[in-house]
């Protein structure tokens, strides 16, 4: 590795952990309520501060089930908002039997968030059916969103090969 003062380090690996940039959920209230009920992500340490409240989690991947998982073993419900029509599309097979084996877990297909309602903190979500369009407003404190990230390396120029979405090819 050469730095711009002219030294080198040698190595036979590099790890460059320069976080990520999430993807914004597109719903109106969002932005505004950010880390203040809507959060990005989430660790299973988190599930703590949801005891005995309503969760609702965005997103259908293998995150959103590990998420789903850890907050519903503090929550009174979990509801999992899923766009797509199934989870095999996007969820470890594992997760799927663990999240449908959950007594407190609802999984919704098709189903977005349009609007986050709240002053200070969440205290609402407009959902709505992506079928019929219909929509309902349902009461929560914590909106968790897992719909993808992107690694921030746009700073690495061309000098290290990445794939399209800025990725680190190996």
């Amino acid at each position: 590795v050469r730095f711009a003062d002219g030294g080198e380090v040698e190595s036979r690996a590099v790890l460059v952990a320069t976080g990520v940039a999430y993807r914004r959920l597109e719903a109106t209230g969002a932005d505004e309520l950010g880390s203040r009920g809507v959060y990005y992500g989430a660790s299973a340490s988190e599930a703590a501060q949801c005891a005995d409240q309503v969760v609702h989690v965005v997103g259908a991947a293998n995150s959103a089930g590990q998420a789903v998982l850890n907050f519903a073993k503090a929550a009174s419900r979990v509801v999992l908002l899923v766009r797509g029509a199934r989870l095999e599309d996007s969820m470890s097979e594992y997760l799927i039997e663990r999240i449908r084996a959950a007594d407190n877990v609802e999984v919704r297909f098709r189903t977005e968030v349009v609007t986050a309602h709240g002053t200070d903190h969440l205290e609402s979500v407009t959902l709505v059916d992506r079928d019929t369009g219909a929509e309902t407003d349902e009461c929560t404190n914590w909106l968790f969103v897992f719909i993808g990230a992107l690694p921030r390396t746009d700073w690495l120029g061309d000098a290290v090969a990445r794939d399209a979405h800025g990725f680190v090819i190996t």
